[in-house]
């Protein structure tokens, strides 16, 4: 489950930092619902590792 939330997290942060910029390189309207979902489920998983990550 960790190896999913991160790739989840990074990918989804990843995604949607390059989006934007692809299509602006395009120019094509940004698609900022979908931009702002994928950045909103990055930070969810990434909040979801923080949150119950392994305490020694």
């Amino acid at each position: 489950m960790k190896k999913l939330l991160t790739w989840g997290a990074v990918g989804f942060l990843t995604t949607a930092l390059l989006d934007p910029l692809l299509y602006s390189s395009l120019g094509m309207p940004l698609p900022w619902g979908r931009d702002l979902l994928m950045a909103a489920s990055g930070v969810g998983c990434f909040y979801l590792l923080v949150k119950f990550r392994d305490n020694p």
